[in-house]
């Protein structure tokens, strides 16, 4: 056979041969956190069943933040979702959805929220300090004496919340780092103050206490 031959071919079963297949890509893994947000540039729709031929209950802006009721893989990536108040609950395609690492945001309106440290204190003019682990809220547990006025002042990241309570669930105010609380309890009681992490990131914190 003939130089010429045999480049034809090969140039034929060049032009035959099959394709070569792509390597397969993982599909990202579901969000398993407890809380999750929209991803999505524009917004994305909150629908009844885990399905785009299902009814439409809204639409979620994106960066919205959402409790995880759970993700199913199959037969496509859905993930059932609720908005923070409960008033809505149904599913969305979980390709736009990320872990939210942060503390349930309800930690800073309510102390029926779990803390993940509790610490006993000796309530007292001074300052106190720790880490904030991510996602995390940490209880600080005293007694305030009646007609007692309380100053609390938070040095830390702004990613971190401040919020004070009267035991069991009476919220006396909340606030950001660098902005005062000012509490007085005419009747004294079971005073908790709650710090928490907002973002996931955690940080150090500094608490100043001024007892007037």
């Amino acid at each position: 056979m003939s130089p010429a031959a045999k480049l034809r071919i090969l140039l034929l079963a060049s032009l035959f041969a099959a394709p070569a297949l792509a390597p397969a890509q993982e599909a990202p893994p579901l969000p398993q956190s407890s809380f999750v947000y929209v991803t999505s540039e524009g917004t994305l729709r909150l629908r009844h069943a885990p399905s785009t031929d299902a009814p439409v209950i809204t639409e979620l802006d994106p960066g919205a933040l959402l409790r995880n009721l759970g993700c199913a893989a199959a037969p496509d990536p859905w993930c059932q979702v609720q908005s923070l108040d409960g008033a809505q609950a149904g599913w969305v395609a979980a390709s736009y959805l990320a872990p939210f690492a942060g503390a349930d945001p309800a930690a800073l309106s309510s102390p029926a929220v779990s803390a993940t440290e509790t610490r006993q204190l000796d309530l007292r003019a001074g300052l106190l300090f720790g880490t904030l682990a991510p996602g995390g809220i940490h209880d600080l547990i005293t007694a305030a004496p009646p007609d007692q006025a309380v100053t609390l002042s938070l040095d830390a990241p702004g990613n971190i919340g401040i919020a004070a309570f009267v035991r069991p669930a009476t919220l006396l105010a909340r606030g950001d780092p660098g902005t005062p609380l000012s509490l007085v309890l005419p009747e004294g009681g079971d005073l908790l103050i709650r710090l928490v992490d907002r973002s996931g990131a955690g940080g150090d914190w500094r608490l100043s206490i001024a007892l007037d």
